[in-house]
């Protein structure tokens, strides 16, 4: 049995990834393709910590922040995705490594350090990054995260777009309409998977 294949959907919040992952998905599971779809941060025991700390509920240093990220995905790749994947199954999920990489890594200005803390978990197959300005993005949003401040999202910007330059990320122009910006997303992971 063949493996399944990783597929990330990487952006700032607001970005439309979410709307475009599941978009992707319900068009490979239409095609009758073996097909999964999560997300990080997970709702998990240890995603739970994520999101209180994302909500603003739990105040974490940035380091603490990293190793919850870095943890949840870990259970998540461990207990969800790899089975799937093992079964023959492509996992679709919106968020991944990459996301710790540009976030953790403009809090904490160590990507480097963001990196080997999540070294236990493969990069994916495919990570598309859909590119937006954070001032749309934040026009966009109505509840936010304690991410989402302008400079913050200018160096996490910045962080995904040196990603994509090194070849670790395919971007996506996200300032268009839902309908191209699905099209070109499509067009990458329809290709990828030999659709």
């Amino acid at each position: 049995m063949a493996r399944g294949r990783l597929i990330s959907f990487e952006g700032i919040d607001g970005s439309g990834k979410t709307t475009i992952s599941t978009r992707v998905y319900r068009a490979v599971k239409n095609l009758e393709v073996p097909v999964t779809y999560t997300y990080e941060p997970t709702h998990s025991k240890v995603g739970s910590i994520v999101h209180l700390v994302l909500n603003g509920d739990l105040k974490a240093s940035g380091a603490f922040q990293a190793l919850m990220f870095a943890a949840d995905r870990v259970n998540h790749f461990e207990t969800e995705i790899s089975p799937s994947l093992k079964s023959g199954v492509n996992v679709l999920v919106d968020r991944y490594v990459h996301s710790s990489i540009a976030y953790q890594g403009a809090v904490l200005k160590d990507e480097n350090w963001v990196r080997a803390i999540n070294k236990s978990v493969p990069a994916p197959d495919l990570a598309i990054y859909i590119d937006i300005d954070p001032r749309i993005s934040l026009r966009r949003r109505r509840r936010r995260s304690v991410f989402e401040k302008l400079h913050l999202l200018d160096e996490v910007r910045a962080i995904y777009k040196r990603m994509v330059a090194s070849g670790e990320l395919v971007e996506v122009d996200g300032s268009g309409t839902e309908g191209e910006v699905f099209e070109k997303a499509w067009e990458l992971v329809s290709g990828h998977l030999g659709l």
